[in-house]
């Protein structure tokens, strides 16, 4: 407490945050394990910094840790709070998560039933044999969505792949990731869209038959450019992920 002129006295309010929830704390480092690659035992501190480090994050791994962490934890994170602020270490971005989470107003999303209203698949300007999506689960335009690619193991194009031991092509994997794209465009886009730009990882070989769950999330447009993070999951384990650039009209 101070005493200013005249005996009046002043005092000072400290802000003194909320503690980071450890639950919270400990889902982040094992999305970093995770994400990173860096192993279900690596130590990973509150203070490890994750820009300008030996981690060093580069935007592609920011690009998907962002979208895991609105996945998984519900927290939207807007492309300009993305920085070096945010990223510093994973106090911060925790500190981050948790304040968005406490702040967030609750919403009504409205979701596309595959049921009723449009018919998805036939939105696609895709048709067979180059049409790698067999189901559409839901859709929301300008947002997301989700669908599965099967594979009996029967399909033409295993004959020539490795034949005798058939692996799905990544490059199809790909071309279904974008055609899922697609349909997660805002409704007034148009219907056919180019490929221009993919940068997806593969984690592991996909060996049919299997269903492929695909997942599209539009992260920002600009002019007739949309760009989609996405994610390819067989039996819930993630076979490919990254991000594409898609030109519509």
């Amino acid at each position: 407490m101070l005493r200013a002129a005249h005996g009046a006295r002043v005092t000072h309010t400290y802000y003194m945050p909320n503690p980071i929830d450890p639950n919270l704390l400990s889902q982040l480092k094992n999305m970093l394990r995770r994400d990173l690659k860096l192993g279900p035992d690596a130590p990973v501190a509150d203070d490890m910094p994750l820009v300008g480090s030996d981690l060093d994050l580069d935007s592609l791994d920011i690009l998907l840790l962002v979208t895991n962490i609105e996945k998984e934890l519900g927290v939207r994170i807007p492309n300009e709070a993305v920085g070096h602020a945010i990223f510093k270490d994973v106090g911060t971005l925790a500190r981050y998560v948790q304040d968005r989470r406490s702040s967030a107003p609750t919403a009504n999303v409205k979701v596309v039933p595959v049921g009723g209203g449009p018919n998805w698949i036939d939105q696609l300007p895709h048709r067979e044999p180059f049409r790698f999506v067999t189901r559409v689960i839901d859709v929301q335009p300008g947002k997301n969505a989700t669908a599965t690619w099967s594979l009996s193991g029967n399909e033409d194009f295993f004959r020539g792949h490795f034949p005798g031991r058939p692996i799905v092509p990544g490059l199809l994997i790909a071309e279904a990731l974008a055609q899922v794209s697609g349909l997660a465009g805002p409704s007034d886009a148009p219907k056919e869209g180019k490929l221009a730009h993919v940068d997806v990882r593969f984690e592991r070989a996909v060996v049919p038959p299997v269903e492929i769950e695909l997942r599209a999330t539009l992260t920002r447009t600009m002019g007739a450019l949309q760009m989609c993070e996405v994610e390819a999951r067989v039996g819930g384990e993630i076979v490919a992920r990254g991000s594409l650039t898609l030109q519509r009209g």
